[in-house]
């Protein structure tokens, strides 16, 4: 997507909101990431998958193993986008000052990606396209035209307190998905307003945020950051004010997967009922196929997450009486797969555009 392209539909989303995306395209579908553990449905003397034992609970045999990679790398890109963006210089809005806005952020996913699956010999795994619900319900099926950019929307609010503090409260959407997030924010400003004497310095402040993902059933995430941010305000013409500000930033992507159903459509009960009179593993009805109650072990959980991104963003903020307009550029500075060893080692560098409209008062 071009950068002119990414400003248009920034802009728009910024106005229109979520209103009028296809509900739920992105949403992530953990139950699609798997691979088939065995020959046959025979299992093998050696796990063909490592790290995923042929035989699960009660020795029967596992005929799915989760595809971690592919996990790995949608929550990798989730998290750099869930991640909150600068939109706010070093500045405070000043003690009783307060802020009320709308604000909105496009990130950059590698679409069309793809990682190597944990089996070996087997195709490399199109993580998005594989990874999110699409127009299709089917547990086989696949995202066939995933986004190429992932879009929030919130409302948020930062209010200032004395000795240069300033506490901000957040609720965002993420645009053709269900899900939502809230936000909490936390800035000092350790240098702000000098004008005479020293008035070359610029505004210098510290922040935390932390943004947590809400409305998914299969995994959690959260991403909070540190940044520090410099700012200096220019006044234009005696009654506006323009803002250029510099940030870097860290974050810190928790991902943790719940129990996940490989195999949804099937019900394990229906298919091995077990029988109570019987110590070893069997089942009372006559289950067909070579591995009666294996699907009982197709309920798993991916490995959790623990990945940084350190992001540098280049911001500028005007304001024109109590109207604030922000716009902010984010990227990665190192490689994800550099920066953690969780993380796939082909994954791209990512990027985010951000902009807010508001009222200070």
């Amino acid at each position: 997507m071009t950068a002119a392209r990414a400003l248009v539909v920034l802009v728009s989303a910024l106005l229109l909101g979520p209103l009028g995306a296809r509900a739920d395209d992105m949403d992530v579908t953990l139950a699609r990431l798997s691979v088939i553990a065995d020959q046959a449905g025979v299992p093998d003397p050696v796990p063909l998958v490592p790290g995923c034992p042929d035989q699960g609970m009660n020795r029967l045999p596992r005929t799915l193993c989760p595809e971690e990679n592919a996990w790995r790398a949608i929550a990798s890109q989730m998290g750099f986008a869930l991640a909150p963006p600068v939109l706010s210089p070093a500045r405070t809005t000043g003690y009783g000052g307060l802020y009320l806005g709308i604000e909105s952020w496009l990130t950059g996913i590698d679409s069309g990606g793809h990682v190597d699956s944990v089996r070996p010999g087997t195709p490399r795994v199109a993580y998005w396209e594989q990874g999110t619900e699409g127009d299709s319900e089917t547990d086989t099926a696949r995202n066939r035209f995933p986004a190429d950019t992932l879009l929030w929307t919130r409302f948020v609010i930062r209010k200032g307190f004395p000795l240069g503090f300033e506490l901000g409260m957040s609720f965002a959407k993420l645009v053709n998905t269900s899900y939502w997030a809230y936000g909490l924010e936390l800035k000092w400003a350790l240098f702000e307003g000098f004008r005479y004497g020293i008035g070359i310095l610029p505004d210098i402040a510290v922040r935390g945020m932390v943004n947590t993902m809400v409305g998914e059933s299969e995994f959690n995430l959260t991403v909070p950051t540190f940044d520090i941010v410099v700012s200096k305000r220019i006044t234009v013409a005696g009654t506006g004010t323009i803002t250029p500000m510099i940030a870097w930033q860290i974050a810190w992507i928790f991902a943790d997967s719940e129990l996940v159903d490989l195999t949804p459509r099937t019900d394990a009960f229906e298919a091995c009922q077990p029988d109570p009179s019987n110590t070893s593993t069997s089942c009372s009805t006559g289950a067909p196929g070579p591995m009666p109650g294996a699907d009982y072990n197709n309920n798993t959980t991916f490995d959790e997450l623990r990945a940084p991104r350190q992001r540098l963003a280049l911001g500028v903020r005007g304001q024109y009486q109590a109207l604030q307009l922000t716009a902010s550029f984010t990227f990665d500075l190192i490689k994800p797969g550099e920066q953690s060893d969780e993380v796939p080692d082909d994954l791209p560098r990512q990027w985010t555009v951000a902009a807010g409209m508001g009222l200070a008062f």
